[in-house]
């Protein structure tokens, strides 16, 4: 697992910039700028759908409310890869690029959807048990085995929320939900900066760049490979929304060259 944290991943959210809680205060409640368990037509560019098998649609958010000259949707997504270890790990030496890296998954915005920066075979199983190296079998077994798992937590969640309006914790099994069932965040930051000092810039290198902003100690951003700043959008642990998942999932946003850019903090 990655190392540990030098701050909880929790107060990334709770000390960075003002957020978009000026436009809505409760983030239990969708309101008009998000839009829990998106379809997959809707988040994946024609030709992509399939990219559901590995990546989770959790909420999509209107970017107008994070800036007000941004405009369409983008897509907090939750990858069911790994179930130890970081998303991406298995095919380092085949099917990574500059956005597309163990812990980084890059994607091009078209028309508000997705298009995966690279080949879908960045997925262990998105391969054939022939194709899998020899090396790889086991793990793949293992991961066969969390895939379903956390599918089926997915769903029970998705049925949950869509039956009784609000997103809840789900048992440890994942088969139903816990016995408090409060309401929790579907998003729990939205806009601002990231603040440095978290796992996600440390687990695996990745061209950051560092600086003063309001509302944080220091700003980090991930660069584009032609050097653009990716803004935050917006932040959420991934086991809201399923059995486990990322402690914190965030999403960023180039709107110069429209890409989307996900990353996971472990700890």
């Amino acid at each position: 697992m990655p190392p540990t944290a030098r701050h909880d991943a929790h107060a990334m959210i709770r000390r960075s910039l003002p957020s978009a809680r000026d436009m809505q205060d409760d983030f239990t409640q969708p309101g008009s700028i998000l839009r829990p368990f998106p379809d997959a037509g809707s988040v994946f560019a024609p030709g992509q759908e399939s990219l559901q098998r590995h990546l989770h649609p959790l909420v999509s958010i209107d970017l107008s409310a994070v800036r007000p000259q941004w405009s369409g949707w983008l897509h907090l997504l939750s990858p069911l890869e790994p179930c130890d270890g970081l998303v991406g790990q298995y095919t380092e030496d085949e099917f990574h690029g500059e956005l597309l890296r163990s812990n980084w998954i890059g994607f091009a915005v078209e028309d508000g959807r997705y298009r995966l920066l690279g080949d879908a075979r960045y997925f262990l199983l998105e391969r054939s048990l022939e194709e899998t190296p020899p090396q790889l079998r086991g793990d793949r077994t293992e991961l066969e085995k969390h895939y379903l798992a956390e599918e089926r937590a997915y769903r029970v969640s998705r049925d949950y929320y869509r039956e009784h309006g609000r997103l809840v914790r789900l048992n440890r099994f994942g088969n139903a939900p816990s016995d408090d069932t409060t309401a929790l965040d579907l998003v729990e930051r939205l806009g601002g900066f990231a603040d440095a000092g978290y796992n996600w810039e440390e687990t695996v290198e990745f061209p950051l760049e560092y600086g003063e902003a309001e509302g944080v100690e220091q700003a980090v951003w991930p660069l584009s490979p032609s050097g653009r700043r990716f803004e935050h959008v917006a932040s959420v642990p991934g086991w809201n929304y399923r059995k486990t998942g990322a402690d914190l999932i965030v999403l960023f946003y180039e709107p110069v060259e429209q890409l989307a850019l996900l990353t996971f903090d472990w700890t």
